[in-house]
């Protein structure tokens, strides 16, 4: 996306607008990868990469974060994306600060993630 087109794609406010599939590919065209490019990096399958963009199911908490890590997102961008599909990383819950942590502080390896989750004993909830 050239500097014409994200003026132009902030000021119509699509951003906000648009739905999760039209934010992915946003997202997926500005960090330059291509959808087996990103599903390879976020460790899903094609299957599910494919039901996702065809809007067959709603993918989970989980897939969105390994989606928002592999995409590298700011924390701007990872609120966005799951809003998009009715989730949020409230302040409340150590499970989302641990995430929120790792976002803001640019650190994308979820085996770094899934070692602060463990240290805090969410062991049930680990996301590879």
């Amino acid at each position: 996306m050239d500097l014409k087109q994200y003026i132009e794609f902030h000021r119509q406010n699509k951003e906000r607008s648009c739905d999760l599939v039209t934010y992915l590919y946003y997202l997926m065209d500005r960090s330059g990868l291509d959808a087996p490019s990103l599903y390879q990096k976020a460790n899903l399958s094609r299957q599910l990469y494919s039901s996702i963009i065809s809007g067959k199911s709603k993918p989970s908490l989980n897939v969105l974060i390994k989606i928002a890590f592999a995409l590298q997102l700011n924390n701007h961008e990872c609120k966005l994306l799951l809003k998009k599909a009715s989730y949020t990383l409230s302040s409340s819950s150590t499970f989302s600060l641990i995430i929120r942590y790792c976002i803001e502080n640019r650190i994308y390896d979820l085996r770094q993630l899934n070692e602060y989750l463990l240290a805090y004993g969410y062991e049930d909830r680990l996301i590879y």
